[in-house]
């Protein structure tokens, strides 16, 4: 059994993992963005293996502790009936694991791959999205699962307004916004006792999740709006671009 101290401790892990990925890769520099949201995606997931191992069977569980697959380690969680409710696709599985390489021999080898499968290792500054919605569903499900809101990285965000890094993670996250009445509910109902904690989260909250969306211009963006963005970069719908040729011309294919 996980203490809630212990989950603390790593969901703070995960929230630096999951704050430099946006960044990064909302700044275009997809190599060291990839690298952290495969971090995040892969401890969240550890998280929850964590909460249905033993100490035992977690210092003998090679996936655990060895494997930074995704595929694999989201493969292991459904053993132990772990995140059957996740919608994400192979292919964006895949995605994350063609990024999240880290050495030289690594990269050499997903590129061989890819060139067999005539698959392009590319990047789009909005694909952040889809681990926006890979990552919020996995951290909800850690929620439910362990009725502990210190194991969830949105809720410490939504509790934490104030700060940058929680406006960092909430910006232009259509996924975590529109969940924010969900967990803003969640944040009332351990809100501290000290009168100006209290007073400064629920100024935080009266703020609505459309105002997080972009602080710096508030109104940009509209309920329905962050519905459309959600639609969009589902991560059960992510394909991997493919290669063909038309007119003579190699070119890459986005579905």
């Amino acid at each position: 059994m996980v203490r809630s101290r212990q989950r603390e401790k790593y969901r703070m892990v995960r929230y630096d993992y999951y704050h430099a990925g946006r960044l990064l890769h909302l700044m275009g520099n997809f190599h060291s963005a990839c690298i952290m949201l495969g971090y995040t995606v892969e401890t969240t997931m550890k998280a929850g293996l964590m909460e249905v191992l033993s100490e035992e069977q977690q210092n003998k569980n090679r996936i655990l502790n060895q494997s930074h697959d995704v595929r694999r380690i989201f493969n292991e969680c459904r053993k132990y009936r772990l995140f059957d409710d996740i919608r994400v696709s192979r292919d964006f599985l895949e995605h994350i694991n063609n990024n999240f390489q880290r050495y030289p021999s690594q990269m050499k080898k997903i590129s061989e791959e890819a060139d067999k499968q005539n698959t392009v290792l590319g990047n789009s500054v909005d694909w952040v999205y889809y681990y926006d919605d890979l990552v919020v569903q996995l951290d909800e499900h850690l929620l439910k699962r362990t009725s502990d809101p210190s194991i969830s990285i949105i809720y410490h965000a939504i509790r934490v307004l104030e700060t940058k890094y929680a406006r960092d993670i909430l910006r232009k996250n259509a996924f975590a916004l529109l969940k924010f009445d969900y967990y803003a509910s969640l944040v009332r109902q351990n809100i501290p006792e000290r009168e100006d904690l209290r007073k400064t989260i629920e100024d935080n909250l009266s703020r609505g999740a459309t105002f997080y969306w972009n602080p710096d211009s508030p109104g940009s963006v509209t309920h329905a709006d962050m519905i459309n963005v959600a639609k969009d970069y589902s991560a059960s719908a992510f394909k991997l671009p493919k290669w063909k040729v038309s007119n003579g011309y190699i070119e890459a294919v986005i579905p």
